[in-house]
């Protein structure tokens, strides 16, 4: 698999660990927030909150956020197929090992490979099947977020 796929990829699965919340609530979590920030604005001002407009202004900052919200369901169908496939439970555990520990901080050198060996001592499965694991993870992220392989 290419790298901007890998990397692609790997920061979608840190970028879902990170929010600690599943597409639907991120999705409203944005149309809330903008809803509010809008009456705030208007309320400063002295205007009226005109319905419709807060509306219009919550639908485009969910669309402005549509890339990552589309990364996050994919994460989550991803998830969803490894969990009923054999070695899916371990699979989902190297995942959550790798890529959602720590997901808020940046990525040092030798992280990811600290972290399989991590993986590979409590799952356990040696470090090459990890390794398999992850990338095919990664592989089956892409399809389901509609990338080109």
């Amino acid at each position: 698999m290419k790298n901007h796929i890998r990397d692609y990829a790997t920061a979608a699965f840190r970028f879902y660990a990170e929010q600690d919340m599943s597409a639907d609530e991120y999705k409203k979590k944005i149309y809330d927030e903008a809803l509010e920030d809008y009456r705030k604005r208007q309320e400063s001002e002295g205007i009226s909150f005109p319905i419709e407009a807060a509306i219009i202004r919550a639908e485009r900052a969910v669309n402005e956020k549509l890339a990552e919200i589309k990364d996050m369901e994919a994460v989550e169908l991803t998830v969803a197929e490894l969990r009923v496939k054999p070695q899916g439970r371990a699979i989902v555990q190297a995942i959550e090992i790798v890529y959602f520990k720590d997901a808020d901080k940046e990525l040092e050198k030798g992280d990811i490979h600290s972290r399989v060996h991590t993986a590979e001592i409590y799952i356990p499965a040696s470090q090459k099947t990890v390794y398999r694991w992850l990338r095919n993870a990664r592989k089956l992220f892409a399809e389901k977020r509609g990338l080109r392989i």
